[in-house]
């Protein structure tokens, strides 16, 4: 790329200045914690100015979130492209609402022309103002990334310091940025004094040119790094824009970074003709550790709280969608790099600590007691009455995950079928767009006929095949009229999703494939009975339609001479 990688500490001692120790790049065992803010919102674009449409709202709702920055005295605050006021960058520094020592905030703002720039900071002397030549030309604008931080003076004290960093790159297959954005030349890399953990940032489209093995600069085989790509775009998932991604996690080099991708919320719209709202979101954190937690409790805590756990499989790497709703977010994870004992290292991925909804009324960002992740939303749209889908506690998320899994016929055919990375609902599509399950808000095609075809089928078994006494086997005939769903727990080794009603029988494994020729049918029994065990597959039974009837296949009762066949023989199987 034609953009020039400078050390922050070489552009900081040219100004008098030493180079601040920061937390989030500080190789130990502690926690770093961010604040992050997901706005939506009406977007003017005009050719010298990309930004909210309703400047006096945009400005009630920044400052508001530079509060919450100082209140909860996070490590890390930002917010994405195009998206912070200048106002209230220019009010935090006069009331000094600016980053305590060891923290960095990286704000993106919205465009500005090169005077109106320049007239900003010759107003606002109250910081020391560092970025590269600005340019002479006043006939577009500036993509701006702000900095904010305290260091030190080398004469001494500390001085607030904005760093600026223009945008070096124009956004490809529509020519708005090709035609006004003045392009800038610099990208920082922030290191503390000692170099270890290294962050940069790169702005949204930059990442279309970003090649970090042409990148000597960057050494991504000798650092650690974080990187933040704060965006403004339709398709955050477009192949060129995620490319970096895919090269940096499909490299050894990946177990030692961390991507924060920062877009604006769904139902954002340009304020142009015939603009239709923005399907996304899409921000996430992309991490790698073979000890990430992933325990029930830790992901339904985070799904609770708009942070939502897929796994991307062609590149074994843990990604965490954001909910794409407006909102603004409050997580902690450990450090990308630890340098210190190998017990004391435990890179479990991020913990949303709290959430917050914007109140337009009062002003004020309100915490959120969860996000809607839209399960229920989506199982409304089938409109299918008495259908059970184990909303409530204590069923979670997760949980439902396996239910609807189970039911389908769509597990792994292996024992351990129920953990997160072996279940297909929480693989990301190849392109690493979500398909989960019970957070619906990605709309890709692929992604939602997947969900559809599981609560299709789902429905199906509660309200057409289970509804029916006859269809009941005699494996399981105990369960005629008295079954009720229930996600598969670890007392029932993860296999039962029936349950007797009454407590007075034992559970059952309920699947329906739909339609189906029997030979496939009797494939799924043969590997479950493999995986599973037979005795532990004795209260088994698929449903599956076949010319125009619904059939079972079970395997039969208990006989004396049963252990004579082998387990997966298609002679265990009963078909009515």
């Amino acid at each position: 790329m034609d953009a020039e990688f400078r050390t922050i500490k070489e552009i900081l001692a040219e100004h008098g200045l030493e180079s601040p120790m920061l937390n989030i790049l500080v190789p130990d065992a502690h926690l770093y914690e961010t604040l992050a803010i997901q706005p939506d919102g009406e977007i003017a674009l005009r050719p010298d100015f990309v930004g909210h449409a309703d400047h006096a709202a945009a400005v009630s709702k920044f400052s508001d979130f530079l509060r919450l920055a100082v209140e909860k005295d996070c490590d890390v605050v930002v917010s994405p492209e195009y998206s912070c006021p200048w106002d209230v960058l220019t009010n935090a520094i006069k009331n000094q609402i600016l980053p305590r020592e060891g923290k960095i905030w990286l704000l993106g703002c919205e465009a500005i022309t090169p005077n109106g720039l320049r007239s900003l900071i010759a107003a606002h002397t109250g910081v020391v103002w560092i970025h590269e030549p600005i340019p002479a030309d006043n006939g577009g604008f500036l993509d701006v990334l702000a900095y904010a931080v305290k260091a030190k003076a080398v004469a001494g004290g500390i001085k607030n310091v904005i760093v600026l960093q223009f945008k070096t790159q124009a956004m490809g297959g529509q020519p708005f940025e090709r035609d006004h954005l003045l392009r800038g030349r610099r990208i920082y890399i922030w290191q503390n004094p000692v170099d270890n953990i290294r962050l940069i940032s790169l702005i949204c489209s930059e990442a279309l040119a970003f090649d970090q093995v042409a990148t000597d600069d960057c050494r991504f085989d000798l650092h650690p790094f974080v990187i933040f790509h704060p965006q403004l775009t339709e398709d955050p998932h477009h192949a060129a824009i995620s490319a970096y991604r895919t090269r940096l996690f499909d490299h050894e080099v990946g177990k030692r970074i961390e991507v924060l991708t920062l877009n604006w919320a769904r139902d954002s719209k340009f304020q142009i003709p015939d603009a239709e709202p923005n399907r996304y979101g899409g921000s996430a954190i992309y991490t790698k550790s073979e000890k990430f937690d992933l325990a029930d409790v830790r992901l339904e805590a985070n799904h609770q709280k708009g942070l939502f756990y897929s796994f991307w499989l062609s590149r074994r790497t843990d990604l965490c969608f954001l909910s794409y709703d407006q909102h603004v977010f409050h997580y902690r994870m450990p450090k990308t790099f630890q340098n210190v004992q190998a017990v004391l290292v435990q890179r479990t991925g991020p913990e949303m600590r709290s959430l917050w909804h914007w109140d337009a009324t009062k002003g004020v960002w309100l915490e959120s007691v969860s996000a809607d992740d839209g399960f229920s939303k989506l199982c409304q749209s089938f409109q299918q009455q008495g259908c059970d889908y184990c909303f409530d506690a204590p069923h979670t998320a997760v949980g439902r995950e396996r239910l609807l899994t189970l039911t389908a016929g769509k597990l792994a055919r292996k024992s351990d079928w129920h953990k997160v990375r072996n279940m297909d609902s929480f693989m990301t599509e190849a392109d690493a767009r979500a398909r989960r399950l019970t957070f619906t808000h990605e709309q890709v095609q692929a992604s939602d006929e997947f969900r559809r075809e599981h609560l299709r089928r789902y429905i199906k078994l509660q309200t057409t095949v289970l509804a029916d006494p006859n269809n009941f086997p005699e494996t399981i005939q105990d369960l005629r009229g008295d079954w009720q769903m229930q996600t598969p727990r670890e007392s029932n080794g993860f296999r039962f999703n029936l349950a007797s009603a009454s407590g007075n029988s034992s559970g059952a494994t309920a699947i329906f494939v739909g339609l189906e020729p029997p030979d496939r049918v009797q494939q799924l029994m043969d590997d479950l009975v493999r995986a599973w065990g037979k005795i532990e597959t004795r209260r088994l039974a698929i449903w599956y339609e076949f010319q125009n009837s619904i059939r079972c296949m079970c395997l039969p009762l208990p006989s004396i001479v049963e252990d004579s066949e082998p387990p997966a023989s298609i002679a265990r199987s009963t078909t009515s």
